[in-house]
């Protein structure tokens, strides 16, 4: 059962008890370590009630990467539906990845979606590519609105193309050395973050300007 219009990550079924108990055991143990006895242990139920909703464990693995991706995707076209300057949605959407990374139950959720791409069905890895092309498109929307564009693009030092990658190769990162309880506030981490890009924004906005003003 999917995740409900108002935000909740799951709604409450065992199909969804057992892809959080499998997300969390991927993400602490790894894939190919988790059993399906290890996922019905943590659920609660027998071994043979899983194949009531899965067929395999590769389809369980499939079924959390792709509900990890269509809540960040939905998260994302939330922030994108908002009225919000240029500069207010990247530092949103900074705060909301951060979320998804760091945040339970979506941390297991996109943690294995980072992490067992590999191990993913064909389908399921062409399902998750399209989510993240969606994903990506409201950032690079974002991002278009900081500086002036030429044919798509963005003009100056950087392009949304490479920037949004960089920004998440950042974020993604952050895993393995961030924690919400040591280090910033989320919030905080999002703003200083978001602090960190926008003047290379705004320099290439005001080259652009100079630019214009020489010819």
């Amino acid at each position: 059962m999917k995740k409900k219009s108002n935000g909740q990550y799951l709604e409450s079924s065992r199909r969804g008890e057992i892809l959080v108990a499998a997300a969390a055991l991927f993400r602490a143990k790894g894939y190919e370590a988790s059993t399906i006895r290890d996922i019905t242990t943590a659920v609660g139920i027998g071994s043979g009630s899983t194949f009531c909703h899965f067929r395999s464990k590769r389809e369980i693995l499939d079924a959390v990467a792709i509900e990890g991706m269509r809540h960040v995707l939905a998260g994302a076209e939330t922030v994108a539906n908002q009225d919000l300057t240029p500069e207010n949605c990247l530092k949103v959407l900074i705060r909301q990845h951060i979320g998804f990374l760091h945040d339970p139950p979506s941390r297991d959720f996109v943690t294995v979606l980072l992490y067992e791409t590999r191990a993913l069905s064909a389908g399921a890895k062409k399902e998750v590519m399209r989510l993240m092309a969606l994903y990506e498109d409201i950032w690079k929307a974002c991002l278009q609105g900081l500086v002036p564009v030429s044919n798509g693009r963005l003009r100056g030092a950087v392009s949304d193309s490479l920037l949004h990658r960089l920004l998440f190769g950042a974020l993604n990162w952050s895993v393995h050395w961030y924690s919400p309880d040591d280090d910033l506030p989320p919030e905080v981490l999002a703003e200083a973050l978001a602090e960190l890009v926008l003047p290379a924004m705004r320099g290439s906005a005001e080259s652009e300007v100079i630019g214009r003003s020489a010819t």
